[in-house]
């Protein structure tokens, strides 16, 4: 025995040498072969959140040559062994009921000895692993099976130890470029506004995770000052991928000297093409030009226009959302935007925010406050709507993107 107990020293001094998770298992097999005398040596392990051994490493196989080998936990001996948590040492195989000849038959290889012994951390069970076809007779010994139990249980930590190491490297590679796509994310939505003479364009924005679905915009273009909002359907980093790629369109076309009430067909198209199933865009477009309001909404939720004498209208969507029937009508509607007009943009995120009880903030809630203070500037307007939501959502998590604009001509 201590000479057997050098061995697994030396064994499992190789095993924590290595330099990630499957060097490490290559190493843990060839030094279980090596240390008990078999003609193989494999390991399967447990599915992350499944009742399925993925086999993970075998040193009678060239991997790229053998499908993946999955078992579900009970089925096989090494299945019966993950289930019940306990070790079976077999001369032959092939007398035990237990025995699945799947993995021989996609392998070619014939098992006939076989000692398996569960890997666990804490209790639990990770995996197993598994000695294949003694070299030095027909069982291995109980001194054997000892030793290998032995062998596994700090095998077993070693694996367990190296993937939550490279789980912590791949979060923060995660983190890392989720970082550089929110600096990308936050460079398309504008800081600063070029409005014309007399007009004012004011913005709150605040997103529910890393990565929001929602764009806004304003700028001057030959056909008039573009006023844009839009919201995808879902979030996160799918989400903010189909954003900038409307940004970019958008912004391309008006570089060209293109009015996007004119091309938005284009875009419909366009993003009806790429678009996964269920991803659609609805957005609120307009120019104005003249001291006119020319705009289309694809299927957004009612903007408000207030007057200056202090009268509230509801601007309702007039055609479908973008990404869906590109070739659906889509009208473009007009209006007078008078001095001390004020044209109010959103998208759901305001009216469907909710409280921790479960109550949305809603349309009328909204409607009531701009009313109650629709004598204050546009930036204490903003600021009084940013308070009221976050009273209202207090303790409770942020479920979408809130997005609000206020442009508005001076009296």
């Amino acid at each position: 025995m201590e000479i057997a107990y050098e061995a697994l020293t030396r064994s499992i001094r190789t095993v924590l040498e290595a330099g990630g998770s499957v060097e490490m298992i290559r190493k843990i097999l060839s030094s279980a072969q090596e240390l008990l005398g078999a003609e193989a040596a494999s390991v399967f392990l447990l599915e992350p959140n499944s009742q399925y051994l993925v086999l993970a490493g075998s040193t009678n196989l060239i991997e790229e040559n053998v499908p993946p080998i999955r078992l579900k936990v009970g089925v096989g001996i090494a299945g019966w062994v993950a289930e019940y948590n306990a070790p079976v040492n077999l001369a032959d195989v092939s007398s035990d009921p237990r025995f699945f000849g799947g993995v021989d038959r996609k392998t070619g290889f014939q098992t006939r000895g076989y000692l398996c012994v569960p890997m666990t951390v804490g209790g639990k069970v990770i995996g197993t692993i598994q000695l294949l076809n003694r070299t030095r007779g027909n069982i291995f010994s109980e001194e054997e099976q000892s030793l290998f139990q032995c062998f596994a249980a700090l095998a077993s930590l070693a694996i367990y130890k190296s993937q939550l190491h490279e789980a912590q490297l791949e979060k923060e590679r995660l983190l890392s470029e989720l970082a550089l796509a929110e600096t990308f994310q936050e460079r398309l939505l504008p800081e600063t506004f070029t409005p014309p003479d007399g007009y004012s364009v004011t913005t709150y924005h605040k997103i529910a995770r890393h990565l929001g679905g929602d764009y806004y915009d304003a700028f001057p273009s030959p056909h008039g000052f573009i006023l844009l909002i839009a919201d995808v359907s879902g979030k996160g980093p799918g989400a903010a991928l189909w954003m900038s790629g409307l940004a970019n369109l958008l912004h391309y076309q008006a570089e060209r000297g293109e009015s996007p009430l004119e091309t938005i067909s284009v875009i419909d198209r366009h993003f009806n093409k790429v678009f996964p199933m269920g991803i659609f865009i609805t957005m609120f477009l307009a120019i104005v030009k003249d001291h006119r309001l020319y705009y289309t909404s694809a299927g957004h939720n009612p903007m408000l226009l207030g007057t200056p004498d202090g009268a509230w209208e509801w601007l309702n969507s007039n055609g479908l959302p973008i990404g869906i029937m590109p070739d659906h009508p889509r009208g473009v509607a007009e209006c007078a935007f008078e001095p001390g007009s004020r044209l109010i943009l959103f998208t759901d995120g305001v009216p469907e925010a909710t409280s921790k009880t479960g109550t949305m903030y809603g349309e009328k809630r909204f409607f009531n406050l701009i009313q109650k203070n629709h004598q204050m500037p546009d930036s204490e307007l903003c600021g009084e709507i940013e308070k009221s939501l976050q009273q209202f959502t207090r303790g409770a998590e942020q479920s979408d993107d809130i997005t609000l604009m206020v442009f508005s001509r001076k009296q």
